[in-house]
């Protein structure tokens, strides 16, 4: 691929601590994007004057506050480029990411390729969503990737215009990547994914962080059912509380975990295995609920 044929959408709210880390990354890149977009999802922390410090290195959209979804899609419109690169606002991407994303895309079926998200180990909480590999594309199995994270992904365009682009109806950060991969694959494509991509993300920091968003991966996939009845889960709430009760779990995991660290994190880590399910339960059945309510879905 030329390099004039890549552009990089960066969706962001409220993340001006964070956003000058990603667009100086994404500046140094070995193989320059042809265009950098930043859509700004109706920021109210400064983020604007963060952005104007770059001048014209980059292109900013502006938006009313409707979620990622929907600023993504904001940025694929105005993209011009043939390959559609993602990541976060508060990701950081290796000088060598794009070029090795785009090395993935050797075959026509090709339609996106994913990288490695790893943390910066500032806390016990981001430690463990590396250790589980949350963020990373894991295959299926059949050895096929199913979906991409944003956080670290790049698609052909046509993919993305031939499934309809994001739903929009998810305005949540959680489950829309997932949504749309699952049409990407109707329309014919498979994806990739490509080890040497690698993104640095700031993970949640703490257990309550990292429950919220594991909440909103449950509710994602509840949005996700409405659509591909296959993908419902069966009674979330008896499974919810089989979880909590099973104490027996924990004491399992805490052995394993003490194996290969110390008693304090295998205490922690033991925790967040125990939660994990729990709370992306508990997050379905809210989407679920949420789903019902409303008189439209974007994509139905």
């Amino acid at each position: 691929m030329k390099e004039e044929a890549i552009s990089v959408i960066v969706p962001v709210w409220n993340g001006a601590e964070t956003i000058r880390q990603s667009v100086r990354a994404l500046l140094a890149q070995s193989l320059p994007a042809r265009e950098i977009i930043i859509v700004d999802d109706g920021s109210t922390d400064g983020t604007g004057d963060t952005l104007r410090e770059f001048g014209e290195r980059i292109r900013v959209l502006t938006r009313p506050n409707g979620g990622p979804a929907a600023a993504r899609n904001d940025g694929i419109r105005a993209a011009c480029g043939e390959l559609i690169a993602f990541t976060d606002s508060d990701c950081a991407p290796d000088p060598e990411w794009l070029a090795n994303l785009v090395s993935g895309f050797d075959e026509p079926a090709v339609g996106g390729c994913g990288g490695i998200v790893r943390g910066y180990g500032e806390s016990l909480t981001d430690e463990y969503v590396d250790l589980i590999r949350l963020l990373d594309p894991e295959p299926d199995g059949r050895g096929e990737i199913p979906y991409l994270i944003t956080a670290n992904a790049c698609f052909r365009r046509r993919a993305l215009v031939e499934a309809g682009l994001f739903d929009e109806g998810f305005r949540r950060p959680g489950g829309e990547e997932a949504e749309l991969c699952y049409r990407i694959r109707q329309a014919g494509y498979r994806f990739r994914l490509v080890p040497g991509a690698r993104v640095r993300h700031r993970h949640r920091q703490s257990l309550g962080g990292l429950v919220r968003t594991l909440a909103n991966y449950g509710e994602g996939a509840a949005r996700i059912a409405r659509r591909w009845p296959e993908q419902r889960i069966d009674q979330p709430g008896w499974q919810l509380l089989r979880r909590l009760i099973a104490l027996r779990g924990w004491a399992g995991s805490f052995r394993r975990h003490w194996r290969t660290s110390d008693a304090r994190r295998a205490f922690y880590f033991a925790l967040l295995d125990y939660l994990r399910q729990p709370a992306f339960l508990w997050g379905y059945r809210r989407g679920s609920r949420r789903v019902k309510g409303e008189r439209h879905h974007s994509m139905l």
